[in-house]
């Protein structure tokens, strides 16, 4: 793959330009059917909550800076959205949504650079745009960062081969700016920028001229952008205490029995998992297809899903039948092996930090939109290898592209909708507190009854979500939890635990059990009342769910 060297300028063309107006326009469209009814979720309260005190005491910047140390660039960004929208979740998701279509933009404008196809890079994006495992990212607030970071990897890599193909310093400052703001925004990315600077130094200096003037100058440039690359991931683990977890080689031989464990159980293990791996990175979007096909032939998306459906299959075959003019492009094999090493180094952090989940549509699928790339390229090559069995596999290509596109929509839609409809829910525990907690005392602790913590994916209100809400929503402070299965009655209390992280609310007279949907409000002074109200109270019928995972669909 030889893509360094070289000192032409590229020109982006007409084709091009009109592949990235077909991007843009599919990555709004797909958010349209939940984008005006989004709303926020879980650690979303505790930020609002965070951000909206200090605005209030005129120290918003200082909180930023001291909450956010080892991720500044996510606080300043979260932040600044605050301050933009305050409580309005509709321009927040605006602003992702627009944050997501430039760096599906940047991604296809790299792979075209990178001499794949342009159907092949358009089919790439296309197919990363849809993956489940970007349905996270473009709803829940609290890791909107991440699609920043993504966008800045992206700039980072363009700007080293632009630095590669025209010696100019320039652009290996904005490489490294970006590529340090990224890591600063979210650690994930930091692997594929080392190894793509790395790879483009190695390559630059195997095919630039020994003679010239700035062969020294690009590989110097470029070294120093990998070791700074470096030195941010360490500057970040040493910020936030992970160091003794490198130094436990305990840690790693724990690793390597979880690496190949065959009974891992994706609800409640975390860890890299081969098997958890396959299944929710390649599996569940091939599952995820069939069940959106059926949902489009059966009608159960609604005409709104079926008809942006049928647009953009027909945007995508228009665009991927058009013939590329370019003869120098590399083959799908070797698509397939810059698709496998994208997904391993998109993985990669996860061998120093081990706190990873694998769930296709939970909250933790946020770790996987670096090595989502790598899928997306995997299955591109793929489907190319098999649509080259046939003698017009060009338009073979487009079709099945096109198709799983639409598929693949449509079962996107499926899974925001729950997170569009969760808001409803939301709205109705607050407004029924608002009226029966008004004149409750100074400083109370509510635990929710009778409130399904999860509705499918979606957060409801799942553990300390509930206190921020309620706080922002009376207007005071106020300690909430809600019952789950993680709760037990103890003699001196209600005991539960959420990430490992334990909490205790003793019995006192500032104890409260609420039913917001039956208006009930029960005083827990004291083990007696405590056992009495569980004694008679209904169990709850709510799906099994699972914390960061919510309920499978």
């Amino acid at each position: 793959m030889s893509f360094a060297g070289g000192r032409a300028p590229w020109r982006l063309e007409a084709a091009q330009l009109t592949d990235l107006f077909c991007i843009a326009g599919i990555t709004i469209a797909s958010a349209l059917p939940c984008l005006p009814r989004l709303g926020f979720y879980s650690d979303d309260w505790a930020l609002l909550a965070t951000f909206d005190s200090a605005a209030r005491n005129g120290a918003l910047a200082a909180s930023v800076l001291h909450d956010f140390a080892a991720r500044p660039v996510q606080g300043l960004y979260l932040a600044s959205l605050f301050e933009i929208f305050g409580l309005d979740p509709l321009g927040y998701h605006i602003v992702n949504i627009l944050v997501i279509a430039a760096g599906v933009c940047l991604f296809y404008l790299l792979l075209v650079r990178l001499h794949i196809g342009r159907a092949q890079s358009l089919a790439a994006s296309l197919l990363f745009l849809m993956l489940p495992q970007l349905s996270t990212v473009r709803v829940w607030y609290s890791a909107f960062q991440i699609p920043f970071s993504l966008a800045l990897m992206l700039v980072s890599m363009h700007a080293q081969l632009s630095c590669s193909r025209t010696g100019k310093a320039a652009w290996q400052v904005l490489a490294i700016v970006a590529a340090i703001l990224s890591v600063a925004a979210y650690e994930i990315f930091a692997p594929l920028l080392a190894g793509f600077a790395a790879v483009l130094l190695v390559l630059w200096w195997r095919n630039s001229p020994r003679d010239s003037r700035s062969r020294w100058w690009v590989a110097l440039s470029s070294a120093a952008a990998v070791a700074l690359i470096l030195m941010a991931i360490a500057y970040k683990l040493l910020l936030s205490g992970r160091v003794a977890l490198i130094a436990d080689s305990n840690r790693y031989l724990v690793g390597l029995r979880q690496l190949l464990r065959s009974d891992y159980d994706w609800r409640v293990d975390s860890g890299l998992n081969i098997f958890a791996m396959a299944q929710a990175c390649f599996w569940a979007p091939v599952k995820g297809w069939w069940t959106g096909a059926a949902s489009l032939a059966s009608g159960r998306s609604g005409m709104e899903v079926v008809v942006l459906a049928i647009g953009i299959a027909a945007v995508c075959f228009w665009r991927l039948a058009a013939r590329d003019p370019r003869k120098e492009m590399i083959e799908p094999k070797q698509i397939l092996v810059l698709g496998i090493a994208s997904f391993l180094l998109g993985q990669a952090v996860f061998l120093i930090v081990p706190y990873i989940a694998f769930t296709s549509t939970g909250i933790d699928n946020r770790t996987q939109v670096a090595a989502a790339l790598g899928v997306a390229l995997v299955f591109t090559a793929i489907l190319e290898l098999v649509a080259k069995m046939v003698p017009a596999w060009r338009h073979a290509f487009a079709a099945a592209v096109a198709l799983i596109s639409a598929a693949a929509f449509a079962r996107l839609s499926t899974i925001e909708n729950y997170w569009a409809e969760a808001p409803a829910l939301q709205q109705r525990i607050l407004s029924a507190a608002r009226t029966d907690l008004r004149t409750i005392p100074a400083n109370p602790i509510i635990i929710f009854d009778g409130v399904c913590p999860y509705y499918g994916p979606a957060i409801v209100f799942e553990s300390w979500d509930a206190g921020s809400a309620l706080s922002l929503s009376l207007h005071r402070p106020v300690t909430a939890d809600v019952v789950s299965p993680r709760m037990s009655l103890t003699p001196k209390g209600l005991s539960t635990s959420i990430y490992k992280m334990p909490d205790f609310y003793p019995f006192s007279d500032r104890l409260y059990i609420y039913q917001p949907y039956q208006h009930r409000l029960v005083r827990l002074g004291s083990a007696a009342a405590a056992k009495a109200y569980f004694t008679i109270r209904e169990a709850n019928l709510c799906p099994v769910g699972y914390v960061a995972r919510g309920v499978a669909v």
